[in-house]
């Protein structure tokens, strides 16, 4: 399995985790954020790097949700740098 399909693998379980229903004491929102982590981390491996940005914003989304404000941003510096990887555009517009 190639690194790009085993990133859409680990998105897909994190968004399978934030619709579904959760009966333990941890959160959805945590589990998915790390869930999305991996998967960003897959797509860095393939140089993928609009996928990663995209996979770090549903991380800080994810932070967000669960109430930790500096884990977000982190996740919104980390999607900052992946695009930066293709288009200085991409880095920029997530600060307009």
């Amino acid at each position: 399995m190639s690194d790009a399909a085993k990133g859409e693998e680990f998105e897909k379980k994190a968004e399978k985790k934030l619709n579904g229903w959760n009966l333990f004491g941890s959160s959805k929102f945590e589990d998915a954020a790390e869930l999305y982590e991996k998967a960003a981390s897959s797509y860095k491996l393939a140089k993928s790097w609009d996928k990663p940005g995209a996979a770090y914003i549903n991380v800080a989304d994810c932070h967000l949700k669960s109430g930790s404000k500096h884990e977000a941003a982190s996740g919104y510096v980390d999607a900052a740098k992946c695009y930066n990887k293709t288009s200085p555009k991409g880095y920029f517009a997530l600060y307009a």
